[in-house]
């Protein structure tokens, strides 16, 4: 039987077991609610962006380091203010507005989605921000929890990052130069209206298409097979010039750059793709490799151009064999012509003989005019028979032609002909056939002249050439036997009207004591190595010549004398040339050496050279022929020279030829900036000097100012006249 006081205290201890249940219960709560409170206050200093929590009255109950620095608050100053407080003030309406939205359908999600937010800062700046909300249960009610994002740099970015987008497309859109951007499998995407413009086709026509597609067929498989190659990463860009085909169906030439845009990952992602119209350069240039190759009066192959093309052949048979003849021309009794009717009769003929020659030729025949009345044909796939007829037609052609000369009616031309045969050997070069096409020539002239004359190799053509004197034998006869001779002819000052100096000029005297222009000549004169001793020979007659008249102290002219390529730079030439100025005691400042621009072009090095070292002696330069080789300009800046001498080719029709007025005023300004002459060759009437003058050009020579006379008595006759001299 239990007592009262047992039954008591089981009471007391059951109760004080239920206190003590409860009290642990309690204290373990507590250390949980602790622990709770210290991971949530560790979470929140940990978050990266800017952390605080706002009570439902719009209180800010607590807020972590980021927020600090954000808004440049401490702590305890930004606890228990109301979160306007960090709001610019014209957008606190806007933020009550959006409170109460919120607290109406309160959930995780950006604030003011669409909206540019600003937070304000303790010292009165605003900044864009970005702001994500939360909603925390509290036995206190609802808070919203605000994680806030500087994103100043961001929008710095995006602004750079749009300025750069407008900027790429208004370059884009309105580049003169033709753009497209392709996508990775080289398609358009977009054009510009430059390009539309460039190919004849809208936007839209091109939008989808890609751009090798445009290529003018010739040119079609490489552009493809470019395209290719950038498509699969092997290339990151290229440079092409190639041509396109516009709609109108007219072929353009391009320069294409296409760069590869890569993803993060390096694979092509875009295309840039510049087009640039390039038509009116090709034809330039391609106009000016004509120019340089043919001969300007018919539009033949020059003398360089057939050089290479006879070497080429020449090639051909040493690899292949026997094939092909070459024919060389040349017009009898054309001197009479060029001095008796002068120059610009003798080009008249000279046009219509190349035409008379070409009209009798095969297309895969190359005529050239290799200067004066000189004439040359390859013939690539001619035996020695087929050779014989072709030199037989063209020379029947000749005589059936009456040709019209200003002065005297119509005339009938004969020439004199020379065929060698490339024959298969080693050391067989293009020149070595001419040579022998040459003696050919001579052949044909010491029999009477029009007619055809073979060479012949081997011991018969020893024979056959045993009693006779070649081309070469009578230049190193002249040579050996003195039988060259001079003449002057004037140059006068185009404002003065006085002779300022004077040019000499080569001839040679055959057996019979008659001149033999320097055209007929000369060039076998410089394949044969002779010209060395000729020029030597011309530039001591000629300073002493002008020595011995100004002794006698009468006028102080200046001279020109031609050198040859061959003589351009030679150490020798240089040695006679100061031997004979400190012989004669003539002052160096009155003699001008000329040396053409086509041998200047040949070696430029060679010309600054020779120039510098005439400047060294006192002497002048002079680029004779002038724009002849169509690389002036590039040497103007290589090679010292005093004056520029505008070839005559310019000259004769500069009246009636605007593109002639134009290069001879470029060639005055020039010159003029320079501080430099200029002198105008073959000047052939009043109304050209009239012109000449008017252009600025200072000095002119030509048959209608004064033509050649020998050395002796023109020296002689300008110092009879000492008024004459400048």
């Amino acid at each position: 039987m239990i007592t009262v006081s047992e039954f008591l205290r089981w009471v007391l201890y059951r109760t004080r077991s239920i206190y003590f249940q409860f009290l642990r219960r309690v204290m373990r709560g507590d250390r949980l609610l602790w622990r709770s409170e210290n991971k949530f206050r560790a979470l929140l200093e940990a978050a990266p962006d800017a952390m605080v929590i706002v009570d439902s009255h719009g209180h800010i109950a607590l807020v972590n380091e980021q927020a600090e620095r954000l808004f440049g608050y401490r702590r305890k100053e930004l606890v228990g203010k109301g979160i306007s407080e960090l709001i610019p003030k014209r957008l606190r309406t806007q933020h009550r507005h959006h409170v109460k939205g919120y607290q109406q359908n309160a959930a995780t999600r950006p604030m003011g989605s669409g909206l540019e937010l600003y937070g304000l800062r303790k010292d009165g700046s605003e900044f864009p921000v970005e702001i994500s909300l939360s909603p925390i249960e509290t036995d206190e009610g609802m808070m919203v929890s605000s994680a806030i994002r500087d994103i100043t740099t961001r929008k710095r970015e995006l602004t750079d990052l749009r300025t750069a987008e407008e900027l790429f497309r208004g370059a884009f859109d309105g580049s003169p130069i033709g753009m497209a951007m392709a996508d990775g499998e080289g398609r358009v995407v977009r054009v510009n209206h430059a390009l539309c413009d460039l190919t004849g086709r809208s936007a839209r026509d091109l939008a989808g298409q890609r751009i090798d597609t445009l290529a003018h067929d010739a040119g079609a498989d490489h552009d493809r097979m470019v395209v290719a190659a950038l498509l699969s990463g092997e290339r990151d860009q290229y440079k092409v010039e190639t041509r396109f085909e516009h709609a109108s169906g007219t072929p353009i030439w391009v320069a294409l750059q296409a760069t590869t845009i890569t993803d993060e990952a390096g694979a092509p992602r875009r295309f840039l793709i510049q087009v640039q119209d390039i038509t009116h350069r090709r034809h330039y240039e391609e106009n000016l490799h004509y120019l340089a190759t043919h001969d300007p009066l018919t539009g033949l192959h020059n003398r360089a151009s057939f050089a290479n093309q006879i070497d080429a052949h020449a090639d051909l048979v040493r690899r292949y064999g026997s094939d092909g003849a070459l024919v060389l021309l040349d017009l009898d009794h054309f001197k009479y012509i060029n001095d008796t009717l002068g120059h610009a009769a003798g080009d008249q003929v000279i046009a219509r003989v190349a035409t008379v020659l070409r009209a009798r030729l095969r297309d895969s025949d190359v005529l050239a005019r290799l200067g004066g009345d000189e004439f040359a044909a390859l013939l690539p796939r001619a035996t020695r028979q087929t050779a014989e007829q072709v030199a037989d037609d063209l020379l029947e052609a000749l005589r059936a032609e009456r040709i019209a000369v200003p002065g005297t009616g119509r005339r009938t031309m004969t020439a004199s002909i020379g065929v060698a045969m490339f024959e298969a050997s080693e050391e067989l070069h293009g020149e070595d056939v001419l040579v022998s096409a040459d003696l050919a020539m001579y052949d044909a002239k010491e029999g009477g002249r029009n007619q055809v004359a073979v060479h012949v190799h081997g011991e018969h053509a020893q024979a056959r050439m045993s009693g006779r004197i070649t081309w070469a034998e009578r230049i190193r006869v002249a040579i050996e036997e003195d039988r060259f001779t001079h003449v002057a002819q004037p140059i006068f000052d185009l404002s003065t009207g006085a002779v300022t100096q004077f040019e000499v000029l080569l001839r040679m005297l055959d057996e019979h004591g008659d001149m033999i222009p320097p055209g007929a000549f000369l060039s076998t004169a410089e394949r044969l190595g002779m010209m060395h001793q000729i020029d030597a020979m011309t530039v001591a007659r000629s300073l002493r010549a002008v020595a011995a008249h100004s002794h006698a102290g009468l006028g102080r002219p200046r001279v020109e004398i031609n050198l040859s390529g061959s003589s351009m730079g030679d150490p020798e030439m240089l040695r006679i040339i100061e031997r004979e100025l400190s012989e004669t005691g003539l002052d160096p400042s009155r003699v001008i050496f000329e040396i053409t621009e086509t041998a200047a072009i040949a070696n430029i090095g060679r010309a600054r050279e020779f120039s510098d070292q005439l400047a060294k002696l006192g002497c002048r330069f002079a680029l004779d022929d002038f724009g002849a080789g169509f690389g002036s300009f590039y040497y103007l800046k290589h090679v010292r020279f005093d004056i520029l001498k505008i070839d005559g080719e310019f000259v004769r029709d500069c009246c009636s030829t605007l593109t002639d007025r134009l290069v001879i005023q470029s060639v005055v300004d020039i010159a003029r900036g320079l501080g430099k002459e200029t002198i105008a060759e073959h000047v052939g009437d009043a109304a050209t000097v009239a012109l000449l003058r008017e252009l600025g050009v200072t000095h002119g020579q030509g048959f209608h100012l004064g033509g050649p006379q020998p050395l002796e008595s023109f020296l002689t006759d300008l110092y009879r006249h000492p008024a004459a001299l400048a």
